[in-house]
């Protein structure tokens, strides 16, 4: 039974994380390039057309938005109460808070959604994804100015992310009540087309640039904080969010996907600001790459406990 869960779930994932790994290992890419392709064209894209397709009461996502924020912000509190109670430098806790809070809800959580749910699942997690994205494009961003972020500069750097505007032209959509379908035809159906081709490259392309990175992640002597950091992430943040599920009243599908994605490893990207504001980023790469290791192992385990087969 284990074994059927992971071959079926998380195998898929490995084979094209681990090449994207050896690739990297082999060749000189520019992983930034690349990454680019899957911010600024892929993930919009992906974005856009999950949220013009998706069925979803307006409530659910309310809920969806809500246990988001509330659980980012609980699990900043925690760390910052543990590295307080360590008596942790502030550079060590602002790494600490970044591989905690931010979760690898993108290029790990969405195809892991959509092999272990289907269509809905894929579609549901887009709309964790969006608000994750936003908290990193704000939150994470000040968190690595070690305190000295500029919440101004903070804001810019989002409205200049695609993924804002995907989100309101999806809505725009809805709310106009225009039906965009790829297999009609039409002008506008033939340009959803082309986009929905976008979208759906964007699990493999995210997958790939996962290994990718995590080919460049580098050794650190900080074990203690990557211990701490890791079942942070992978274990402590799976009661907190049953209880936020919970409260919030989400639905069943929902609720697994609210306590799947918020126990994915930290995310890669944080990696990337860990280096530009350099905030402890051997400890930062760290963690990322023993949390998505060690998640093989626990996110087998809930997907069994969630009865994925």
């Amino acid at each position: 039974m284990v074994l059927a869960v992971f071959a079926k779930v998380l195998l898929p994932i490995l084979v094209v994380v681990g090449l994207g790994y050896l690739l990297r290992r082999r060749f000189d890419l520019d992983v930034q390039s690349i990454n680019r392709v899957s911010i600024y064209l892929l993930s919009p894209a992906l974005i856009f057309t999950s949220l013009t397709r998706v069925r979803l009461a307006a409530d659910e996502t309310l809920r969806i938005t809500a246990f988001m924020v509330l659980f980012v912000l609980v699990m900043g509190v925690l760390t910052w109460t543990m590295s307080r109670t360590l008596r942790l430098d502030a550079m060590t806790t602002s790494a600490l808070l970044l591989c905690v809070m931010f979760m690898n809800a993108g290029n790990y959580g969405l195809p892991l959604a959509q092999f272990a749910f289907g269509e809905e699942g894929l579609r549901r997690a887009v709309l964790f994804f969006v608000v994750q994205a936003v908290l990193a494009q704000t939150v994470a961003v000040y968190i690595a100015g070690a305190g000295h972020g500029d919440w101004l500069d903070g804001f810019k750097r989002l409205f200049r992310m695609p993924q804002v505007y995907a989100v309101l032209a999806a809505l725009a959509v809805r709310w106009t009540g225009i039906q965009l379908d790829a297999s009609s035809g039409g002008i506008l159906n033939d340009l959803f087309r082309g986009v929905a081709l976008m979208g759906d490259a964007t699990v493999p392309v995210l997958l790939i640039v996962l290994g990718l990175q995590l080919a460049e992640s580098n050794k650190t002597t900080q074990r203690r904080e990557i211990a701490l950091a890791t079942v942070m992430r992978l274990v402590v943040s799976i009661p907190l969010a049953l209880a936020l599920a919970y409260l919030l009243q989400m639905d069943g599908l929902s609720t697994k996907l609210a306590v799947i994605l918020a126990s994915m490893p930290t995310a890669v990207n944080m990696m990337i600001l860990a280096i530009e504001f350099d905030v402890r980023p051997r400890l930062v790469s760290g963690v990322v790459a023993v949390s998505t290791f060690l998640s093989l192992i626990s996110l087998t385990v809930l997907l069994l406990i969630f009865g994925v087969s």
